[in-house]
């Protein structure tokens, strides 16, 4: 058995026998359980994959831990004069190096298993859609990541154990120069850039983690990681060797270790430079988002788009945006090629370094952090900063593809409706933007006045009324409903006799109920996850739409009544307990294909502020999607506008207590458990000895 195998198993053992290490790895497991829950919800309703959201939680707790484990690898042994019987066996330094640095590294990597384990297990029991088309192959980008960063912090850390004779000082080192060193510098240079913070892109530990833990992978990443760990075994090993060089005859000895390091640091530089230069980037095809999978709503508009697209990324490559902006982008072509759709082509545009590509699309009305979608003469240009998704893509891909419409989204207004032009957390600027993208222009209705319904208004929206509607009002509505209209309603009071007659007249019948017991966010809220077969709402299945304190409808008087073109149906798109929160009616859907009669439509939602700028800034939602599926099933675009909720989605189907529960079980019962099962071993053993 070699030296190297034989030191590695007794610095194993070692590590294990110290109250230090079962205190590590408690404290540990507790913190990365916070970072991880926070993170879980954080990402709710988005499209970060779970194996990306797990990776980061554990990424920056990483050199702290290593840190403190390999604190009293040396350390230890120079404080009990054990080092001196040590160097004197016929075993060189690096060997003994090697040995405790994988016994440490293995250490490390067994912490790192251990919360991999109690994660999911946590999650099967508490969150299981969270785990919906994950498995554990999928985890594997991101504990590669999670190893290769780990060499390095615990090479760091053996090597300021072997300079310092004090446990406690080996660890501050090793902390400062793995954390506060790299992060200081970052945040000094964000300090420093003022309002220009995206030039430097986002902090490279933290995107490493996650670019590895979705798939993407760099040579340059890895080598310097690699480069820099061997260099740090390197100083260990000299730091070692330093101490048999005592006395003033070993003098040149030392002047020679300390010539030695400065080359190999230079050389440590220069090959992390060439790396970043040579640098070639890969996509893993089953990355924690394996790969990039699209909603239908996108498939279809790609399938159906023909001729050439092209797409050029007006940013810089710094930007943090960049790397999973372009990794996107590579997808979608990808994806269009496969559904037999437009070619796709994909540039980049750095506005520090392409100058004149620059200065051609700022020409064309581009500003930088845009996309701009180009097909013809026909140009879309998406704005990064107003959130940037899979939707505003299609979207932009649709208005350059198919001949502009720019029919109109009217709002009623003067009744104290929710504005679709106020941009704070009370407005609703945010989804207005969403439907300007898809083609519409957005205008203001008075139904008061005597300017008829403008013949392009493709639906009303009539978003959360304070006041009631008058006479004249209800009966011009209900006019342009008989004629085919379409009409959103987002209920905020009950109130009205108004509304309630046009509701009434139409199909639908509102009433006030409570929900106890259901789940919730706030605890005024409910989460709706029972959602029909409906072409808006099937599209959510596995998805959550909060409402705040939504009213029910049940069919009226109307529904069923009639036949044929006057017959008007009825249907629920949500449900809470049994009570439906959202519904539909419709009137002529069951008239013969031979008549040109268009359906009147109408959507109500027990909740007017579903679709306000503040709920909709909450990740752990799907409210957006709901409400911009009623307004295409309302336009009529139906499945091919339709948004939908994406097979990216991640759900954890947690409530406010279950939230609680899962924090409590990772973050306390979990770590106390070990630590009171690794506290009773480590004493039973050192008793025994």
């Amino acid at each position: 058995m070699s030296a190297t195998t034989i030191t590695m198993k007794r610095t194993v053992g070692m590590v294990r026998s110290l109250y230090s290490t079962v205190l590590s790895f408690s404290v540990f497991l507790s913190a990365a359980a916070l970072l991880f829950s926070f993170a879980l919800d954080a990402g709710e309703g988005g499209e970060t994959s779970l194996a990306a959201i797990w990776t980061s939680a554990v990424s920056p707790l990483l050199p702290i831990l290593a840190a403190f484990i390999g604190m009293d690898v040396w350390s230890e042994e120079r404080r009990t004069g054990r080092i001196e019987a040590l160097l004197s066996a016929p075993v060189r330094e690096r060997e003994y190096t090697l040995g405790k640095f994988l016994g440490v590294w293995a250490t490390v990597l067994a912490a790192i298993i251990l919360f991999l384990v109690s994660s999911v297990a946590a999650l099967a029991i508490l969150a299981p859609s969270a785990l919906t088309g994950s498995t554990l192959v999928k985890f594997i980008p991101g504990l590669f990541a999670l190893a290769l960063q780990s060499a390095l912090w615990c090479a760091v850390a053996l090597a300021a154990s072997a300079a310092f004779k004090h446990s406690a000082a080996a660890a501050l080192t090793a902390i400062a120069a793995t954390v506060a060193v790299p992060r200081g510098i970052w945040f000094a240079l964000m300090a420093w850039s003022g309002q220009d913070k995206f030039s430097y892109g986002e902090m490279p530990l933290d995107a490493h983690a996650f670019d590895m833990a979705n798939g993407l992978f760099s040579t340059g990443v890895i080598l310097s990681y690699a480069i820099l760990a061997v260099f740090a075994l390197f100083l260990a090993s000299k730091f070692t060797a330093a101490l048999r060089l005592g006395g003033r005859g070993a003098k040149s000895l030392r002047w020679s270790t300390a010539t030695a390091i400065a080359i190999a640091a230079a050389l440590a530089l220069s090959l992390v430079s060439l790396a970043g230069r040579l640098d070639f980037s890969f996509v893993l095809p089953f990355g924690g988002k394996d790969g990039q999978t699209f909603t239908q709503r996108t498939q279809s508009i790609l399938a159906e788009t023909r001729g050439e697209i092209d797409i050029t990324a007006f940013l810089s490559r710094k930007d943090v945006r960049f790397r999973p902006l372009s990794h996107f982008l590579r997808a979608l072509a990808k994806e269009s090629e496969m559904l037999g759709g437009a070619r796709i082509a994909v540039s980049y545009v750095d506005p520090h370094w392409d100058v004149g590509a620059a200065e051609r699309l700022v020409r064309a009305g581009a500003s930088e952090d845009t996309l701009v979608f180009e097909r013809g003469r026909r140009r879309a240009i998406v704005n990064l900063s107003d959130g940037f998704d899979e939707r505003a893509c299609s979207s932009a891909i649709l208005r350059v593809a198919l001949p502009p419409q720019r029919r109109a989204v009217c709002w009623t207004h003067g009744h104290g409706e929710i504005s679709f032009e106020a941009y704070g957390a009370w407005g609703m600027s945010d989804i207005a933007r969403d439907i300007a993208r898809d083609g519409y222009r957005n205008e203001r209705i008075d139904l008061a006045s005597q300017e008829p319904v403008p013949d392009d208004c493709a639906l009303i929206i009539v978003a959360g009324p304070k006041n009631d509607f008058s006479r004249a009002e209800a009966g011009k509505l209900d006019a342009y409903l008989r004629k085919g209209g379409r009409l959103l309603l987002l209920l905020h009071s009950l109130d009205a006799p108004g509304i309630a007659s046009i509701m009434s007249g139409w199909g639908i019948r509102a009433s006030q109920t409570a929900f106890p017991g259901e789940r919730t966010l706030s605890g005024s809220d409910v989460i709706v996850s029972d959602f029909s077969s409906h072409p808006v709402s099937a599209p959510l299945e596995n998805s959550q739409v909060v409402l705040e304190k939504p009213f029910v409808f049940s069919p009226s008087a109307a529904v069923g009544q009639g036949g044929g073109a006057d017959r008007i149906d009825f249907a629920p798109l949500a449900s809470v307990a049994g009570s439906c929160v959202a519904a539909v009616t419709e009137r002529g859907v069951r008239a013969g294909d031979d008549l040109a009669i268009r359906p009147t439509r109408i959507i109500a939602v027990g909740d007017a502020a579903f679709a306000m700028n503040g709920r909709l800034a909450e990740n752990a939602n799907a409210n957006k999607d709901f409400f911009l599926n009623c307004v295409a099933f309302l336009a009529g675009t139906d499945a091919m506008g339709a948004a939908s909720a994406g097979k990216n989605k991640l759900v954890s189907g947690m409530d406010r207590h279950a939230r609680l529960e899962f924090v409590v079980a990772t973050s306390i019962a979990i770590p106390g458990v070990f630590f009171l099962v690794a506290l009773s071993c480590v004493a039973f053993k050192r008793r025994r000895a």
